[in-house]
Order: C-alpha cells, then structure tokens, then sequence
C-alpha cells in the first residue's frame, strides 16, 4: 500500500505479521543451532584410548573428542542398553 506522506510502498499489517513470524522463526533457529554447537574445537587425540583422530573427521564433526573406533564401541554400548 502507497503512503499519503511518503511515496515509497508499505507493508500491510498482514505482511508486517508475515515478516515478524519469519523474524522469530529464523531467531529461534538460529539459538537452537547455537545450543548444538560444540563448546570447544576438535580434539587431535582420542578421550578414550589416545589414538590420532584424523583430520578429515576432526574437520567434519566439529567438536569430536573420539576416534571412529571408540565412537562406534560407544554406539553399541548405547543400543544394548537402551
């Protein structure tokens, strides 16, 4: 809709709305994304039995503190005592 004052195009209250949900869609998003993000960088060196994680998995999985192995013997434990 056209202002009487200023030529320039305005919202609709409709759009103002339609802008205001997407705004706090994409905040909430955002700090969601933000609480899942690892709280320090990868680690060079297994937690659980000291082997070299490789860099291409240090890379990918930011955070990871386990080798693949261990990961993995983790999981299984997991399952059998879900």
């Amino acid at each position: 809709m056209m202002g009487l004052e200023n030529p320039e195009p305005r919202m609709t209250e409709d759009e103002v709305g339609q802008h205001a949900g997407q705004f706090f869609n994409d905040l909430a998003l955002m700090q969601h994304k933000q609480s899942q993000a690892p709280e320090h960088e990868s680690l060079e060196w297994c937690v659980q039995c000291g082997s070299e994680i490789p860099e291409p998995r240090r890379k990918a999985l930011l955070g990871v503190e386990l080798c693949i192995d261990c990961a993995r013997e983790n999981e299984i434990k997991q399952k059998r005592f879900a």
